[in-house]
């Protein structure tokens, strides 16, 4: 099947591993660039640079869903992984079964909110590990209080990202974890990639919205229930 008609050089896809065979109840993605591709495959850049040791996990034959745009509609293809092709790039067979469809938003809103952050570059790994060890201490404690106070400062929030002032400077594609209080224990835990930056604020911070790469299926619900109570309550 040719899908020149939807996929271009420098095409932005985001990759998500499938559930099926892997552990259920999060979502882990990453970023990918569209460079070429042949009957069966993709081939595709990654932009996270660093050390080779810290590149995504990959195994033979991981499954993906593969997520775009284009003309305004959505694209959802499932794709496996195949080989690395060097430091940072893949191969990834792509199976027969193209969706386009109209893309739907999540609600966002505006509020302050208990925050904390970790940024960093070309680290997805230890982030993504770290990622994971938070969670399951944030989820298997009784007894939280030994976090402390978050500091609150005002964020934008939906089931799939985050957008806050940042102090220095912030690059596309930089990893951070982040840590949201709202009102509830536990606090969301999050990994996040930067896919916009604003630097008008001044030369000290920027602004950076953020799309959610690795997130429990339970805290989505939460942002999603949590998100749509304060628009009703904004009415």
């Amino acid at each position: 099947m040719s899908y020149s008609k939807y996929f271009k050089s420098g095409q932005k896809l985001l990759l998500t591993v499938s559930t099926a065979g892997q552990v259920s109840g999060r979502t882990d993605s990453l970023t990918a660039y569209f460079q070429d591709s042949g009957p069966d495959y993709f081939d595709l850049t990654l932009p996270y640079g660093g050390d080779e040791e810290e590149s995504f996990p990959f195994i033979a034959d991981m499954p993906f869903v593969i997520h775009s745009e284009t003309f305004g509609l959505g694209l959802r293809l499932s794709a496996r992984f195949s080989e690395r092709r060097g430091k940072q790039a893949i191969r990834v067979t792509v199976a027969e079964d193209l969706q386009v469809f109209q893309r739907r938003s999540d609600p966002r809103v505006d509020l302050q909110a208990g925050l904390r952050y970790t940024k960093g570059r070309g680290a997805l790994r230890t982030f993504h590990k770290q990622w994971e060890k938070n969670v399951q201490i944030l989820q298997n404690s009784k007894d939280l209080s030994r976090l402390g106070a978050f500091p609150r400062r005002p964020i934008n929030l939906s089931a799939g990202g985050i957008r806050f002032g940042i102090k220095g400077t912030v690059d596309i594609t930089d990893i951070c974890l982040v840590l949201v209080e709202l009102g509830t224990a536990p606090p969301i835990c999050a990994l996040a990639e930067v896919v916009w930056v604003d630097e008008t604020e001044n030369e000290e911070r920027c602004t950076a919205g953020m799309r959610f790469l690795s997130l429990l299926d339970s805290d989505r619900k939460r942002l999603e229930i949590f998100t749509r109570d304060v628009l009703k309550e904004n009415r």
